[in-house]
């Protein structure tokens, strides 16, 4: 069983010679026992960005929803569609726009009225078009709960079997926007933000007439499983708020850290001892955790197939007629 952040703190604070807390959130006059308990959460801070930690790798099945077809008028080089049978479900920033004389960038801005919306770009179209057809895509999508970075090439289109291209920089994004050439054969996607941080893709999914299944695998910042469980259903969380929560990782790690941590804000210089300490017992850990490659030592590995390797630059399959014996 992991030890609850209560019993770390107590083997750090004995182990420093200190008198034990009896609680580290609940109890105001014991100021050595919230120290630690803080110092705590900075320790799961430095271990969550020290490594890829398996404990800490997390799946995202994204559905992307198929787009909305609908109706509605168009005034003249304007930002606003009126007269939309309904604008329940959209929102702005999360979905393109598209109909006649809508340039393909355009997005929802804002969601005005039941019956309106306003684009961030305006319709080139020279006269007003009314009962038009209009389509409204959703290409962006909030991260996941706890989101912290990506782990590299997991992001997959599971509905067609192709790995998601990207993550395109905002100047490849721009392009396909902005520029000529505005879409291909395969979906690219790139991490945008702040209305939270969110995955968006493109092109925008027009195409789709059934939910489109994306994945990618994340590390989590969720380091903390809440009352001390780890099973179906538990509530996992970034820090530390209850003495009874207990962590992912490892828990002698939590107890060095918290130990030098202590001794440094106490302003003892021998707090870099066991500083160093922690950092062995920490890369220890990252050489350990989760399964490893083998990594060949040859500049190259024979491969199983025929391949351009097994075959000669020039007079396949040898020397014949006239080249013989040359």
């Amino acid at each position: 069983m992991p030890l609850t952040i209560l019993q770390m703190v107590q083997r750090a604070e004995a182990e420093l010679g200190l008198p034990q807390s009896t609680s580290v959130f609940t109890s105001a006059a014991d100021n050595t026992g919230m120290q630690m308990g803080a110092l705590g959460n900075r320790v799961l801070d430095e271990l969550r960005r020290m490594n890829r930690w398996t404990a800490m790798q997390f799946e995202y099945n994204l559905i992307v929803q198929v787009p909305t077809a609908t109706t509605g008028d168009l005034p003249q080089q304007s930002t606003v569609i009126q007269n939309i049978p309904s604008t329940a479900g959209l929102q702005p920033n999360y979905w393109q726009v598209s109909g006649p004389g809508i340039p393909v960038a355009a997005r929802i801005q804002s969601v005005d009225s039941p019956t309106q919306i306003t684009m961030d770009m305006e319709n080139t179209n020279p006269t007003l078009l009314t009962g038009q057809q209009i389509q409204f895509a959703k290409d962006t999508y909030p991260m996941p709960v706890g989101f912290d970075w990506f782990n590299n090439r997991t992001m997959w289109d599971r509905t067609n079997r192709w790995e998601l291209l990207g993550p395109d920089s905002p100047q490849l994004d721009q392009w396909h926007r902005s520029g000529i050439v505005a879409t291909g054969p395969r979906r690219h996607f790139r991490q945008l933000g702040p209305y939270p941080n969110t995955f968006r893709i493109w092109p925008a999914p027009y195409e789709i007439v059934s939910p489109l299944q994306l994945v990618f695998e994340y590390l989590s910042n969720a380091a903390v499983a809440a009352n001390g469980t780890v099973a179906d259903g538990t509530v996992f969380a970034e820090y530390f708020v209850n003495d009874g929560d207990t962590q992912l990782l490892d828990d002698n790690a939590m107890i060095m850290g918290i130990k030098w941590m202590f001794w440094e804000a106490k302003g003892f210089g021998s707090y870099v001892t066991q500083q160093n300490r922690w950092v062995d017992y920490v890369k220890r850990l990252m050489a350990r955790d989760g399964a490893a490659p083998t990594i060949p030592l040859v500049s190259r590995v024979n491969p199983i197939f025929v391949s351009p390797a097994n075959v000669q630059d020039g007079f396949f399959p040898g020397p014949v007629g006239s080249n013989q014996g040359v």
